[in-house]
C-alpha cells in the first residue's frame, strides 16, 4: 500500500509537472503576442534621401511654432518627400552623433513599423556624386567595420569613417 501511494505521488507530481510547462510555454507565447514580439510581418525597404531636423522641416513646410533654441529630432526625408521618424539603435547611432553622415545623401535599408512612420535602420550606404558607396566604421588596426561610430570595439582606438563605392 505504501509503495503504491508513492507511485502514485510521484504519477501526480510527474503529470503536474507536465500541465506547468505547457501552461509556462503557452504564456510565454501570450506574453509575446500581448508586447507585439510577435512575428509581425513586415518588409525589408530601401529609403533614399537626407538626415533632416523634423521640426525645422515642419516648420519651414508648415509655418510651425519652432523655439529658437530647440531640440533637434532627426528624421529621414525621402527624395519623394516623405518624412519618417528614426529608431535610435546601436546600428543607427551614427545618423544621430555624427554630422559629416547628417550631410550627405543616403539609402538606408530597414523597416518601417505597420502603422506608423518609424523606421528601424538595419544598413545604410551614401550616394556621392550618383555612386551608391558602402558607408562603415573601420579600424585601421583591427581591421574591424561598423556602423557604429566610437571607439574600436576590440582595441578602443579610434575608427574612421569609410566611403567605397559599392561593388
Amino acid at each position: 500500500m505504501r509503495d503504491e501511494c508513492h507511485r502514485l505521488k510521484r504519477r501526480l507530481a510527474a503529470t503536474l509537472a507536465v500541465v506547468l510547462v505547457g501552461l509556462a510555454v503557452r504564456a510565454d507565447k501570450n506574453v509575446s503576442v500581448g508586447t507585439g514580439r510577435a512575428a509581425v510581418e513586415h518588409q525589408e525597404v530601401d529609403l533614399r534621401g537626407r538626415i533632416v531636423c523634423l521640426p525645422e522641416a515642419m516648420h519651414g513646410l508648415y509655418d510651425t511654432d519652432l523655439p529658437a533654441n530647440h531640440e533637434h529630432v532627426w528624421g529621414f526625408k525621402t527624395t519623394d518627400g516623405r518624412f519618417y521618424t528614426l529608431l535610435r539603435t546601436k546600428l543607427s547611432e551614427a545618423l544621430f552623433v555624427d554630422e559629416q553622415v547628417r550631410k550627405k545623401e543616403l539609402i538606408l535599408k530597414g523597416r518601417v513599423f505597420p502603422k506608423t512612420q518609424i523606421f528601424e535602420m538595419t544598413d545604410m550606404k551614401s550616394v556621392r556624386n550618383g555612386v551608391v558607396c558602402d558607408l562603415y566604421y573601420y579600424c585601421d588596426v583591427c581591421a574591424i567595420k561598423t556602423l557604429s561610430p566610437g571607439p574600436c570595439m576590440c582595441c578602443q582606438g579610434p575608427v574612421k569613417l569609410v566611403e567605397n563605392p559599392s561593388r
